[in-house]
């Protein structure tokens, strides 16, 4: 953090000192050593407010059945863009003031309807930005400030090892009207992270959310703080007892979340049923809970390595203003010997199941396995199934050859748009696919 802060203040020192030097020459300068920010420690104890219970998803009663559910349920428009081919898959996509931002690793591009992509001038390789899996955030756009943060590391060259930092780039306007490309190390505003914030979410320009973990590496809270260092505040969650790690088996399945909803950060743990808001910088609450009733693995039974079969969880969540989206896994069941008895127990395959809540009808369903997402009303496209979520647009990528293959056109005046969008997309191309 002395590094940090002597970044941060050396560019406005010199600028200082370098006016006074063409108003007053002959001035004697006085140098005064400023000390380096010491980051401070929580400065909000967490409230944990319990006065409104939280909406129950019945993921077991869901999971019983199949009932199809058309998209102009969870959203009202969509549209198409064509965002490259499989050699820089898109990993990030954030939603701008004039379009969509998308990390095709390692490049930026700009994506607008109806025009062509704009590369965004930040260049670095693959290998600096930070491999962050499940929902942790590479690139955070504030639309207000319309600055880009882009989520890096770099090698310390005393240490050895990765350093994590926040990049802050200029307006996109700026950025997109640049001749020449910005590199990382030219930024003037670098943030480094302290360690383990590699699994982060933004909230504001100088405000990030990441999980806290506990001695065993178990994530038990989520931790908001600013980018010089200073905590927040911490909101511990409940999770199932768990064992000193020891000689104990860790495997699949983790799933944790944090995503933005709103202006309320929104966080779910692995093994917790209950997926929690933040009310403020200070209070957060239970706002739903997954019910898998006898289906549901504990965290116990998971690391000790104990037989799963049967048991069923979470592996996505994504929402907008109008549903849940969760896609859960059940084990299935084998027999690896005894195949020779007639009375065996019989072979089940593992079962995917894409659970959708609606908020409005207070209802929870579980689409058949073979509509492969939402029936899409909208325009008699693919079926929609979220890939991820950006300040409440949800999105999909799908091979452009995988649409024209699939999508039958009618002659509906409501595909006219898609329509004229499969005749000039090349097969070649991934599609992204929005809806609000």
């Amino acid at each position: 953090m002395n590094k940090l802060s002597l970044l941060i203040l050396l560019p406005a020192f010199l600028s200082v000192t370098g006016c006074k030097q063409q108003k007053a020459p002959e001035a004697e300068e006085t140098i005064t050593e400023v000390e380096a920010h010491k980051p401070l420690p929580p400065k909000y104890t967490a409230h944990y407010d319990k006065s409104v219970p939280p909406v129950r998803i019945d993921i077991e009663k869901a999971i019983a059945d199949s009932v199809p559910v058309n998209l102009s349920k969870v959203a009202s428009s969509i549209e198409y863009f064509m965002v490259g081919d499989d050699k820089y898959p898109i990993t990030d996509v954030v939603a701008t003031n004039e379009g969509f931002i998308a990390l095709n690793q390692p490049k930026l591009y700009l994506y607008r309807k109806g025009m062509k992509r704009k590369r965004v001038g930040l260049k670095t390789t693959y290998e600096n930005w930070i491999n962050i899996s499940g929902s942790g955030s590479k690139i955070s756009f504030d639309t207000v400030t319309t600055r880009l943060y882009a989520h890096l590391k770099r090698i310390n060259q005393d240490t050895g090892y990765g350093e994590e930092y926040v990049a802050e780039l200029p307006p996109l306007d700026s950025v997109l009207a640049r001749v020449y490309y910005l590199y990382p190390d030219s930024l003037p505003n670098r943030y480094f992270l302290p360690p383990k914030t590699s699994f982060i979410r933004y909230l504001s320009p100088d405000k990030y959310a990441t999980l806290k973990e506990n001695k065993d590496g178990m994530d038990e809270g989520v931790t908001l703080f600013k980018l010089n260092g200073d905590t927040i505040c911490t909101f511990m969650a409940g999770i199932d007892p768990t064992t000193k790690r020891g000689l104990t088996l860790f495997q699949p399945p983790f799933f944790n979340k944090i995503y933005r909803h709103g202006d309320q950060i929104t966080f779910r743990l692995s093994f917790c049923d209950t997926i929690y808001r933040t009310r403020n910088e200070q209070t957060y609450y239970p706002a739903y809970v997954t019910d898998f009733g006898k289906l549901r693995l504990t965290a116990i039974e998971n690391i000790q390595g104990k037989d799963r079969k049967n048991k069923a969880w979470m592996t996505a969540l994504e929402e907008n203003a109008k549903a849940l989206f969760i896609r859960t896994y059940k084990e299935g069941k084998s027999s690896e010997s005894g195949w020779l008895d007639a009375g065996r127990e019989p072979d089940m395959p593992p079962e995917e199941r894409q659970i959708v809540y609606l908020k409005s009808a207070k209802k929870t369903f579980a689409l058949p396995v073979k509509a492969q997402g939402l029936t899409n009303d909208l325009d008699g496209g693919l079926p929609f199934w979220p890939d991820g979520q950006t300040d409440g647009y949800l999105y999909m990528i799908r091979p452009a050859k995988e649409l024209k293959a699939k999508i039958k056109l009618m002659g509906s005046p409501k595909q006219k748009e898609l329509k004229a969008f499969l005749d000039g997309v090349d097969e070649k191309q991934n599609v992204m696919i929005v809806v609000k």
